[in-house]
């Protein structure tokens, strides 16, 4: 059984605590930020490529757009 505590004491223990509670915070928004610009640097990664892919298959479908009408004009002659 614990014995007593004085109200002072109470208060010292609950500062203690603060403080421990505030430097766990602190380490855990750390983290988060960390992860939080790492996911970030991957997401902008793979929206370049997504852009990057987009572009090609654009082009491709433009060139590929044109031999179609090419042979189009062909075959109706």
């Amino acid at each position: 059984m614990k014995k007593k505590e004085t109200l002072w004491e109470l208060l010292k223990r609950l500062d203690e605590e603060a403080g421990q509670f505030n430097v766990h915070l602190s380490e855990a928004n750390r983290y988060f930020d960390k992860t939080a610009m790492a996911t970030k640097k991957v997401l902008e990664t793979h929206e370049k490529e997504l852009h990057k892919l987009i572009r090609q298959v654009k082009r491709s479908l433009k060139i590929f757009m044109k031999e179609n009408k090419k042979d189009e004009r062909g075959n109706n002659k």
